[in-house]
């Protein structure tokens, strides 16, 4: 017995294991979606739009700077929102979500201007109040967004802009409603219209030539590829030939991928440039104040990465034919260890550290300093601005591989899955799940935090981001120490959509 008893007694003290968390329910994680959801749609929503971050008693609004509550955010904002309800539509069968994505589709239109393109903003109480809050943003903030420094009037494809004529034609798609095709149809003549005959795009359109700053031009009608520009209008007319059978686009598209060809530099330059200059060469440009003429180390990964897929899409190696002397051109620039370290950074295994610009004609990395009020650009790695990086890691392995493998193919197999040429070219349906984020197992913990997190609150705080918090003059209150977030709103909403989706 005595035996028995002090084995019962260790036993008891043995520190007790924690007990698994109950794995979630589906109904408590579509619980939380409706919750967050309809504080978004019935508290946050003007119209069916969306702006970025609010004051949680909306006394003060922001899209990327600080704006009026009768404006919308086009730019990571409406269309985003919208893109977010119609995945949670199809994750859930609710049609309420169905029914936000239909408000934040009519505001898209609203906002759409009449030359088929979008700004990344839109002001319900008309260009007047617009105009208004480009000179107050123009005064008020030291170190601003500089695109929006200067009312111009027209369209931008900046930051993905034209994201919102994608989010029509995903609507479209849903069940082909017609009260989207006329403002689709729209979107894509503004595209083809505004698209240079060698087959680049401005940045903005139609033309404008009246913004020059520090004797600089107006950077706007430079062929653009920064921001994703140059591929993200390409995609929008794959799109358009995929899902409506439009087969104007397809010139437009070819002309597109022949024009990536003709921007890229001649060795021992071989990459390209965020923008393009409209000169005999298409030499590179400059574009904002921190934003130097140079060939531009994520540009040209960017590009490389196109160039393979046009070879996928056609089976035509004068795209695959220059590629190597643009790997040379970004392994000529990297950083060595010295720079490295002297940055204080390690690297991802297969990546390699650029200077984000280089100098034309000498490859000599360029800095990008700031200091009362004023940005300058120079050789010298000290003292350089942290809101735009002089330097990017760039992903040159995963870039290799993908060219060696499809070196390693037969044109057959390398067009299988072209949307021209493949098998299943003319057979399109469109993604059911398309925000940011979406397709990604999820860790229940994360899942748990998520769902907890919202018992206290209908939303999920948010922080105001970088140039966000200067006051330009809309108010003298004291700025929120936390906000109500759209970006953070769709993070935890794709969290919580992968969760119900994937096993």
């Amino acid at each position: 017995m005595k035996k028995i008893f002090i084995i019962l007694c260790a036993c008891a003290m043995l520190p007790l294991q924690a007990a698994k968390p109950k794995r979630l329910t589906e109904d408590q994680v579509i619980q939380t979606m409706k919750k967050a959801t309809q504080f978004m749609v019935e508290k946050v929503s003007n119209n069916g739009s969306y702006l970025w971050n609010y004051a949680p008693d909306f006394s003060r609004v922001w899209g990327e700077l600080e704006c009026k509550p009768s404006m919308m955010w086009i730019e990571r904002g409406t269309p985003a929102m919208g893109n977010v309800f119609l995945d949670a539509y199809h994750a859930t069968g609710d049609e309420y979500y169905f029914k936000a994505a239909e408000a934040a589709a009519a505001a898209v239109i609203w906002a759409q201007l009449s030359c088929g393109g979008w700004n990344y903003m839109a002001d319900y109480a008309g260009e007047g109040s617009l105009k208004d809050w480009y000179e107050k943003v123009a005064k008020g903030y030291t170190y601003p967004a500089q695109e929006h420094l200067h009312y111009a009037g027209n369209a931008t494809f900046d930051d993905g802009t034209i994201d919102a004529a994608g989010f029509l034609l995903r609507m479209y798609a849903e069940n082909w409603d017609p009260k989207y095709r006329p403002a689709i149809n729209k979107a894509i003549d503004f595209m083809i219209e505004s698209q240079y005959p060698v087959g680049g795009w401005p940045q903005r359109y139609p033309l404008k030539y009246d913004f020059v700053k520090n004797g600089n031009a107006d950077y706007s009608s430079f062929m653009t590829i920064n921001d994703g520009v140059h591929t993200g209008n390409i995609n929008f007319l794959l799109d358009c030939y995929r899902v409506l059978g439009e087969n104007r686009v397809l010139e437009p598209i070819y002309r597109a991928m022949s024009c990536v060809l003709v921007l890229q530099g001649g060795a021992p330059q071989a990459g390209w440039a965020m923008q393009h200059q409209l000169d005999m060469n298409y030499s590179p440009g400059h574009a904002r104040d921190f934003e130097p003429r140079g060939y531009a180390s994520t540009a040209t990964a960017e590009m490389i990465g196109n160039l393979i897929r046009f070879y996928r899409w056609t089976g035509d190696s004068k795209y695959l034919s220059r590629i190597p002397d643009a790997f040379e051109f970004l392994e000529s620039i990297k950083y060595g260890q010295k720079e490295i370290d002297f940055f204080g950074l390690s690297i991802p295994e297969g990546q390699i550290l650029c200077p984000t610009f280089v100098e034309v004609d000498t490859n000599k990395p360029l800095y990008l300093h700031r200091a009362d009020g004023k940005y300058w650009v120079d050789y010298d790695p000290h003292d350089i601005i942290n809101h735009y990086k002089s330097y990017r890691f760039i992903k040159i392995a995963a870039l290799k591989k993908q060219y060696e493998e499809v070196l390693a193919m037969s044109k057959e197999e390398a067009v299988k899955e072209s949307p021209f040429l493949g098998e299943n070219s003319g057979v399109y349906k469109y993604p059911q799940y398309v925000s940011k984020g979406s397709g990604i197992k999820e860790n229940e913990e994360l899942i748990t935090k998520l769902v907890n997190d919202l018992k206290t609150k209908p939303y999920w705080p948010g922080k105001l981001p970088g140039v966000s918090r200067e006051n330009p003059g809309f108010s003298t209150a004291d700025l929120p120490t936390e906000c109500i977030s759209t970006s953070i709103y769709m993070q935890n909403m794709t969290h919580l959509i992968n969760y119900l989706i994937i096993e």
